[in-house]
């Protein structure tokens, strides 16, 4: 019989992993993070609606794993309506929120504990990283900046990290270096770190999104609330975007929703707030 997994060094997070199905890609995300990342409170594995085959796979995946398990969330698909719930069983001072198609290898060393840093100033609400899609070579993520009539992008979405790093890490069309920290509109929640405090505050994720936009919205409510979105730097995390669920246009709601929330953010005069450089004068 294996002994139990016991990571070394822990910080007082909850750790909350979605999933539906998918069994081996989730557990590549869990062991990941017990081989590259701190030591967590506890990990709570979430499922929705999977199949008896793969949720017992997921259980028998993490059975020596002292601080993880899995709680099911069997009611219709709502990724915001998902978390909240999760969060409402959570103990750890702060939460962090891991896609099941995520992947962190020995770049993301000590950056978890970064953002976990960040996370507990007390007027930051919440803190992301560089993300890589599955190819390890092509950024997905280094931060969301607004643009006008509701609309988001990803920071560098589309380049490739090596080119970027030559160039000091950045280029003409974005002069803001994804090798410095930094406060932005938002981050993507795939990999996020929020205090739970200040995520009860705010009133968690909004329910009205059913897939995505749920997460910038977040980080446009905090912003108001006084609580600083910040781009950690200092490594990388994979994620395998659209690999979580099958990939599905988003929906009417979803834009909706965004646009309602998205224009607030937006300062018409010089742009997303935080990037006035490449925003500013798009009309």
């Amino acid at each position: 019989m294996c002994d139990k997994i016991i990571p070394v060094k822990q910080l007082d997070i909850s750790v909350i992993v979605p999933f539906k199905d998918k069994a081996k890609m989730t557990l590549v995300a869990v062991n990941s993070l017990l081989k590259y990342g701190p030591r967590v409170k506890e990990i709570f594995l979430v499922s929705n609606n999977s199949s008896s085959q793969e949720l017992e796979a997921v259980k028998a995946g993490i059975a020596n794993i002292e601080n993880a398990s899995v709680i099911e969330y069997d009611h219709p698909f709502n990724y915001q309506k998902i978390n909240n719930w999760a969060v409402s069983k959570t103990s750890g001072k702060f939460i962090l929120f891991l896609n099941n198609d995520t992947e962190l290898t020995k770049e993301a060393r000590g950056l978890l504990e970064k953002m976990y840093q960040k996370a507990s100033e007390p007027n930051v609400g919440i803190t992301g990283c560089l993300l890589l899609y599955g190819d390890r070579k092509v950024i997905q993520h280094a931060g969301v900046f607004l643009l006008p009539r509701g609309m988001a992008d990803h920071l560098y979405v589309g380049h490739k990290l090596s080119r970027v790093l030559q160039q000091g890490g950045k280029n003409d069309k974005y002069p803001y270096s994804v090798t410095e920290d930094r406060p932005m509109t938002a981050v993507t929640g795939a990999v996020n770190i929020i205090e739970r405090a200040k995520f009860d505050k705010v009133g968690g994720f909004n329910e009205k999104f059913i897939i995505g936009g749920g997460d910038v919205d977040l980080c446009i409510r905090l912003n108001k609330a006084g609580f600083q979105t910040w781009f950690v730097s200092g490594g990388w995390i994979v994620h395998k975007e659209s690999q979580s669920r099958s990939h599905k246009p988003i929906t009417y709601n979803d834009f909706y929703y965004s646009y309602l929330s998205y224009v607030q953010g937006y300062d018409s005069k010089v742009g997303d707030p935080f990037l006035p450089r490449i925003t500013q004068g798009i009309a």
